[in-house]
């Protein structure tokens, strides 16, 4: 940690404040993005896409993620989302 100036001492706290943040966030992102990977119920899938996506969204809020890589990350993760479970339209 910084000692000669107060103001380097404090900026040295918000840094490991920050960094403790960042990492649990970036934490929920790494899970909810797996979640969404290894899904195989196609019941869940969607479910599992939106709260993937409202991570993404409020990371790049936080600016934890730059808001173009959210966006390319929520992308892939509609394109990744088994197919949900819908009748045929032939009926």
């Amino acid at each position: 940690m910084a000692q000669r100036h107060k103001s380097a001492q404090k900026r040295a706290r918000q840094n490991i404040t920050r960094n403790r943040r960042n990492r649990v966030t970036k934490s929920h992102i790494r899970a909810a993005l797996k979640d969404v990977q290894t899904n195989t119920d196609a019941a869940l899938g969607p479910k599992l896409a939106v709260t993937a996506q409202r991570v993404l969204d409020r990371a790049a809020g936080k600016r934890v993620l730059h808001k173009n890589k959210a966006a390319r990350l929520k992308s892939q993760v509609m394109r990744k989302k088994p197919a949900s479970a819908k009748p045929d339209a032939t009926t």
